[in-house]
């Protein structure tokens, strides 16, 4: 427990021991990787901490030698300052600011071991990945390599990929991007409202046939669950009430 279940906050200089759930989360995908089982989603409620869950386990991916890069993914460009920030707030200098792409693909392609975890956006990597973007094109037209030509050496490799809230933007072209070029990558996600068949709300059109994509369709299996009933029963996060105002019968 002192050495894997522990997080040292440098920036207060003080230990947290992480929480039943979130040592059994990273223990599922530690293992789940150990064990090169495919794919898998984290269900934490909203304020459970899964940040810090999501950066112990990318910390203790670093020591693993079967990993090249573990990538931890976000949707917004303000979601990665802050994600950033709160990781090194738990090691200071532990994760660097992609300013562009050209930073991200220049890191992702390093073998400095301070490079092993990349926090960057989905938009970034997507951008990379894309033959068609602006910035790709306009290496062609100047006779240099794409960045994705660049990361051609990474596409064999073992990549992991942990996406946090990704019920957000999972479900797009960039996700479907990153499994293709990435065949032995293993992706986890984070996520405090999953998306099952009762919610489905997004619906991609195959060939002539419409379905309904959920969290379990993208990220295979659940690893752990820790729901906002669990949060509410061990005191984590504030109980609440619902009251409904209107007629009877009214939608």
């Amino acid at each position: 427990m002192i050495s894997r279940d522990m997080v040292l906050v440098q920036s207060e200089q003080k230990i947290l021991v992480m929480r039943p759930y979130q040592i059994y989360a990273v223990r599922a995908i530690v293992e789940c990787i150990h064990q090169n089982r495919g794919n898998g989603y984290i269900w934490h409620t909203t304020g459970s901490g899964k940040t810090l869950t999501s950066f112990k386990a990318s910390t203790l991916l670093k020591d693993n030698q079967d990993i090249e890069k573990c990538l931890f993914v976000v949707d917004r460009k303000d979601l990665d300052r802050q994600t950033r920030e709160e990781f090194n707030k738990f090691q200071e200098g532990c994760v660097e600011h992609n300013t562009n792409t050209e930073a991200l693909v220049r890191r992702m392609l390093s073998d400095d071991y301070a490079d092993k975890v990349i926090v960057t956006t989905i938009q970034k990597l997507g951008l990379a990945l894309d033959e068609n973007s602006k910035r790709n094109k306009a290496k062609q037209k100047e006779g240099k390599q794409t960045y994705k030509e660049r990361l051609e050496p990474l596409r064999d490799k073992r990549v992991v990929f942990i996406f946090d809230e990704c019920h957000r933007s999972q479900f797009g072209d960039n996700h479907k991007a990153i499994k293709e070029f990435f065949p032995k990558a293993q992706l986890f996600g984070f996520t405090g409202t999953p998306i099952f068949d009762e919610n489905a709300t997004y619906q991609q059109i195959d060939g002539t046939i419409g379905s309904y994509k959920t969290t379990k369709d993208i990220f295979e299996k659940e690893l752990h669950a820790y729901t906002i009933t669990h949060a509410i029963e061990d005191k984590n996060v504030l109980s609440f009430h619902i009251d409904y105002f209107g007629k009877e019968g009214d939608k």
